[in-house]
């Protein structure tokens, strides 16, 4: 349906990817308006009317006018009010698989990069957020029906906590990975041996600063790799915590109940954390 790749929201740039329904609402209506069996005959209907104005309001033109407005108006009425739940439906859709197509790329580069840094703890943790969101989307499938929208509404929720979670681990990478040429044992040791010159010349003092400064950075780096660390814990204690009202719902007629909503926002505003990250 025409309107939609061009709607859907990127993480890269503007954070998570609103999924609340006055987002999906809004989402809706900017589809709907630009089906071409609406655009068309509205821009006769104001282009009969802008001709009526400068012209002669006559009924060669106030007749196309009238009738591309009701035509116009009437199809924007029917995908709007009739057809709601079927936008929707592909706009989350939509979101859904680039957020997945996304996300086993990020998987699979992960794991040869973490695997090549020989970061086992980073690969455990990449084991346990993929876990938690499978877990998580075989438990609101057997709460909410995968057909409904507010099915696809969550479980896109989840997937970005899950993406904000990867992207951490690709800070990690990279991060390990620009500090894996410091060696360590050699600064330390010509540290040792600068310090103990009596009178060293300039040219040590900069070379000692510079060691120094290269001890510095490297604790600065991997300082970031522990919070980085730290919020994927976070993210998956939510993720539990979300588990667990999800757990204890029930649901009436297809809808989630108000304390799951409020859950999922929470879920919702983790995800948009992920523009914090860097740190």
């Amino acid at each position: 349906m025409a309107g939609y790749g061009e709607q859907l929201p990127t993480r890269e740039r503007n954070g998570a990817v609103d999924l609340s329904r006055s987002a999906v609402s809004r989402a809706v209506l900017a589809s709907t308006l630009q089906q071409p069996h609406v655009l068309y005959p509205a821009l006769v209907g104001v282009l009969g009317f802008a001709a009526a104005a400068a012209f002669d309001p006559s009924l060669m033109f106030l007749v196309p006018a009238v009738a591309g407005t009701l035509i116009g108006g009437g199809g924007w009425a029917l995908d709007y009010f009739l057809r709601r739940n079927q936008h929707a439906s592909r706009y989350l859709q939509g979101i859904r698989e680039a957020l997945s197509g996304r996300r086993d790329q990020t998987i699979q580069e992960l794991m040869e990069e973490l695997g090549e840094l020989g970061y086992a703890e980073g690969l455990s943790q990449l084991g346990r957020l993929q876990e938690k969101y499978h877990a998580f989307e075989e438990l609101l499938g057997k709460k909410l029906s995968p057909s409904e929208l507010t099915y696809d509404r969550y479980l896109g929720m989840a997937e970005q906590v899950f993406l904000a979670g990867l992207d951490n681990l690709q800070r990690i990478a990279h991060t390990l990975a620009s500090v894996e040429t410091i060696d360590v044992a050699y600064v330390q040791r010509r540290i040792g041996d600068l310090e103990q010159l009596g009178t060293p010349s300039e040219t040590q003092r900069r070379e000692l600063e510079a060691l120094q400064d290269r001890l510095v950075l490297r604790q600065t780096q991997l300082d970031k790799v522990d919070r980085w660390q730290a919020q994927n814990e976070q993210a998956m204690t939510q993720m539990d915590q979300t588990m667990a009202a999800i757990a204890g719902m029930t649901t009436a007629q297809g809808h989630a109940g108000t304390d799951l909503e409020t859950a999922m926002k929470e879920l919702q505003v983790l995800a948009g954390r992920a523009s914090d990250y860097s740190i």
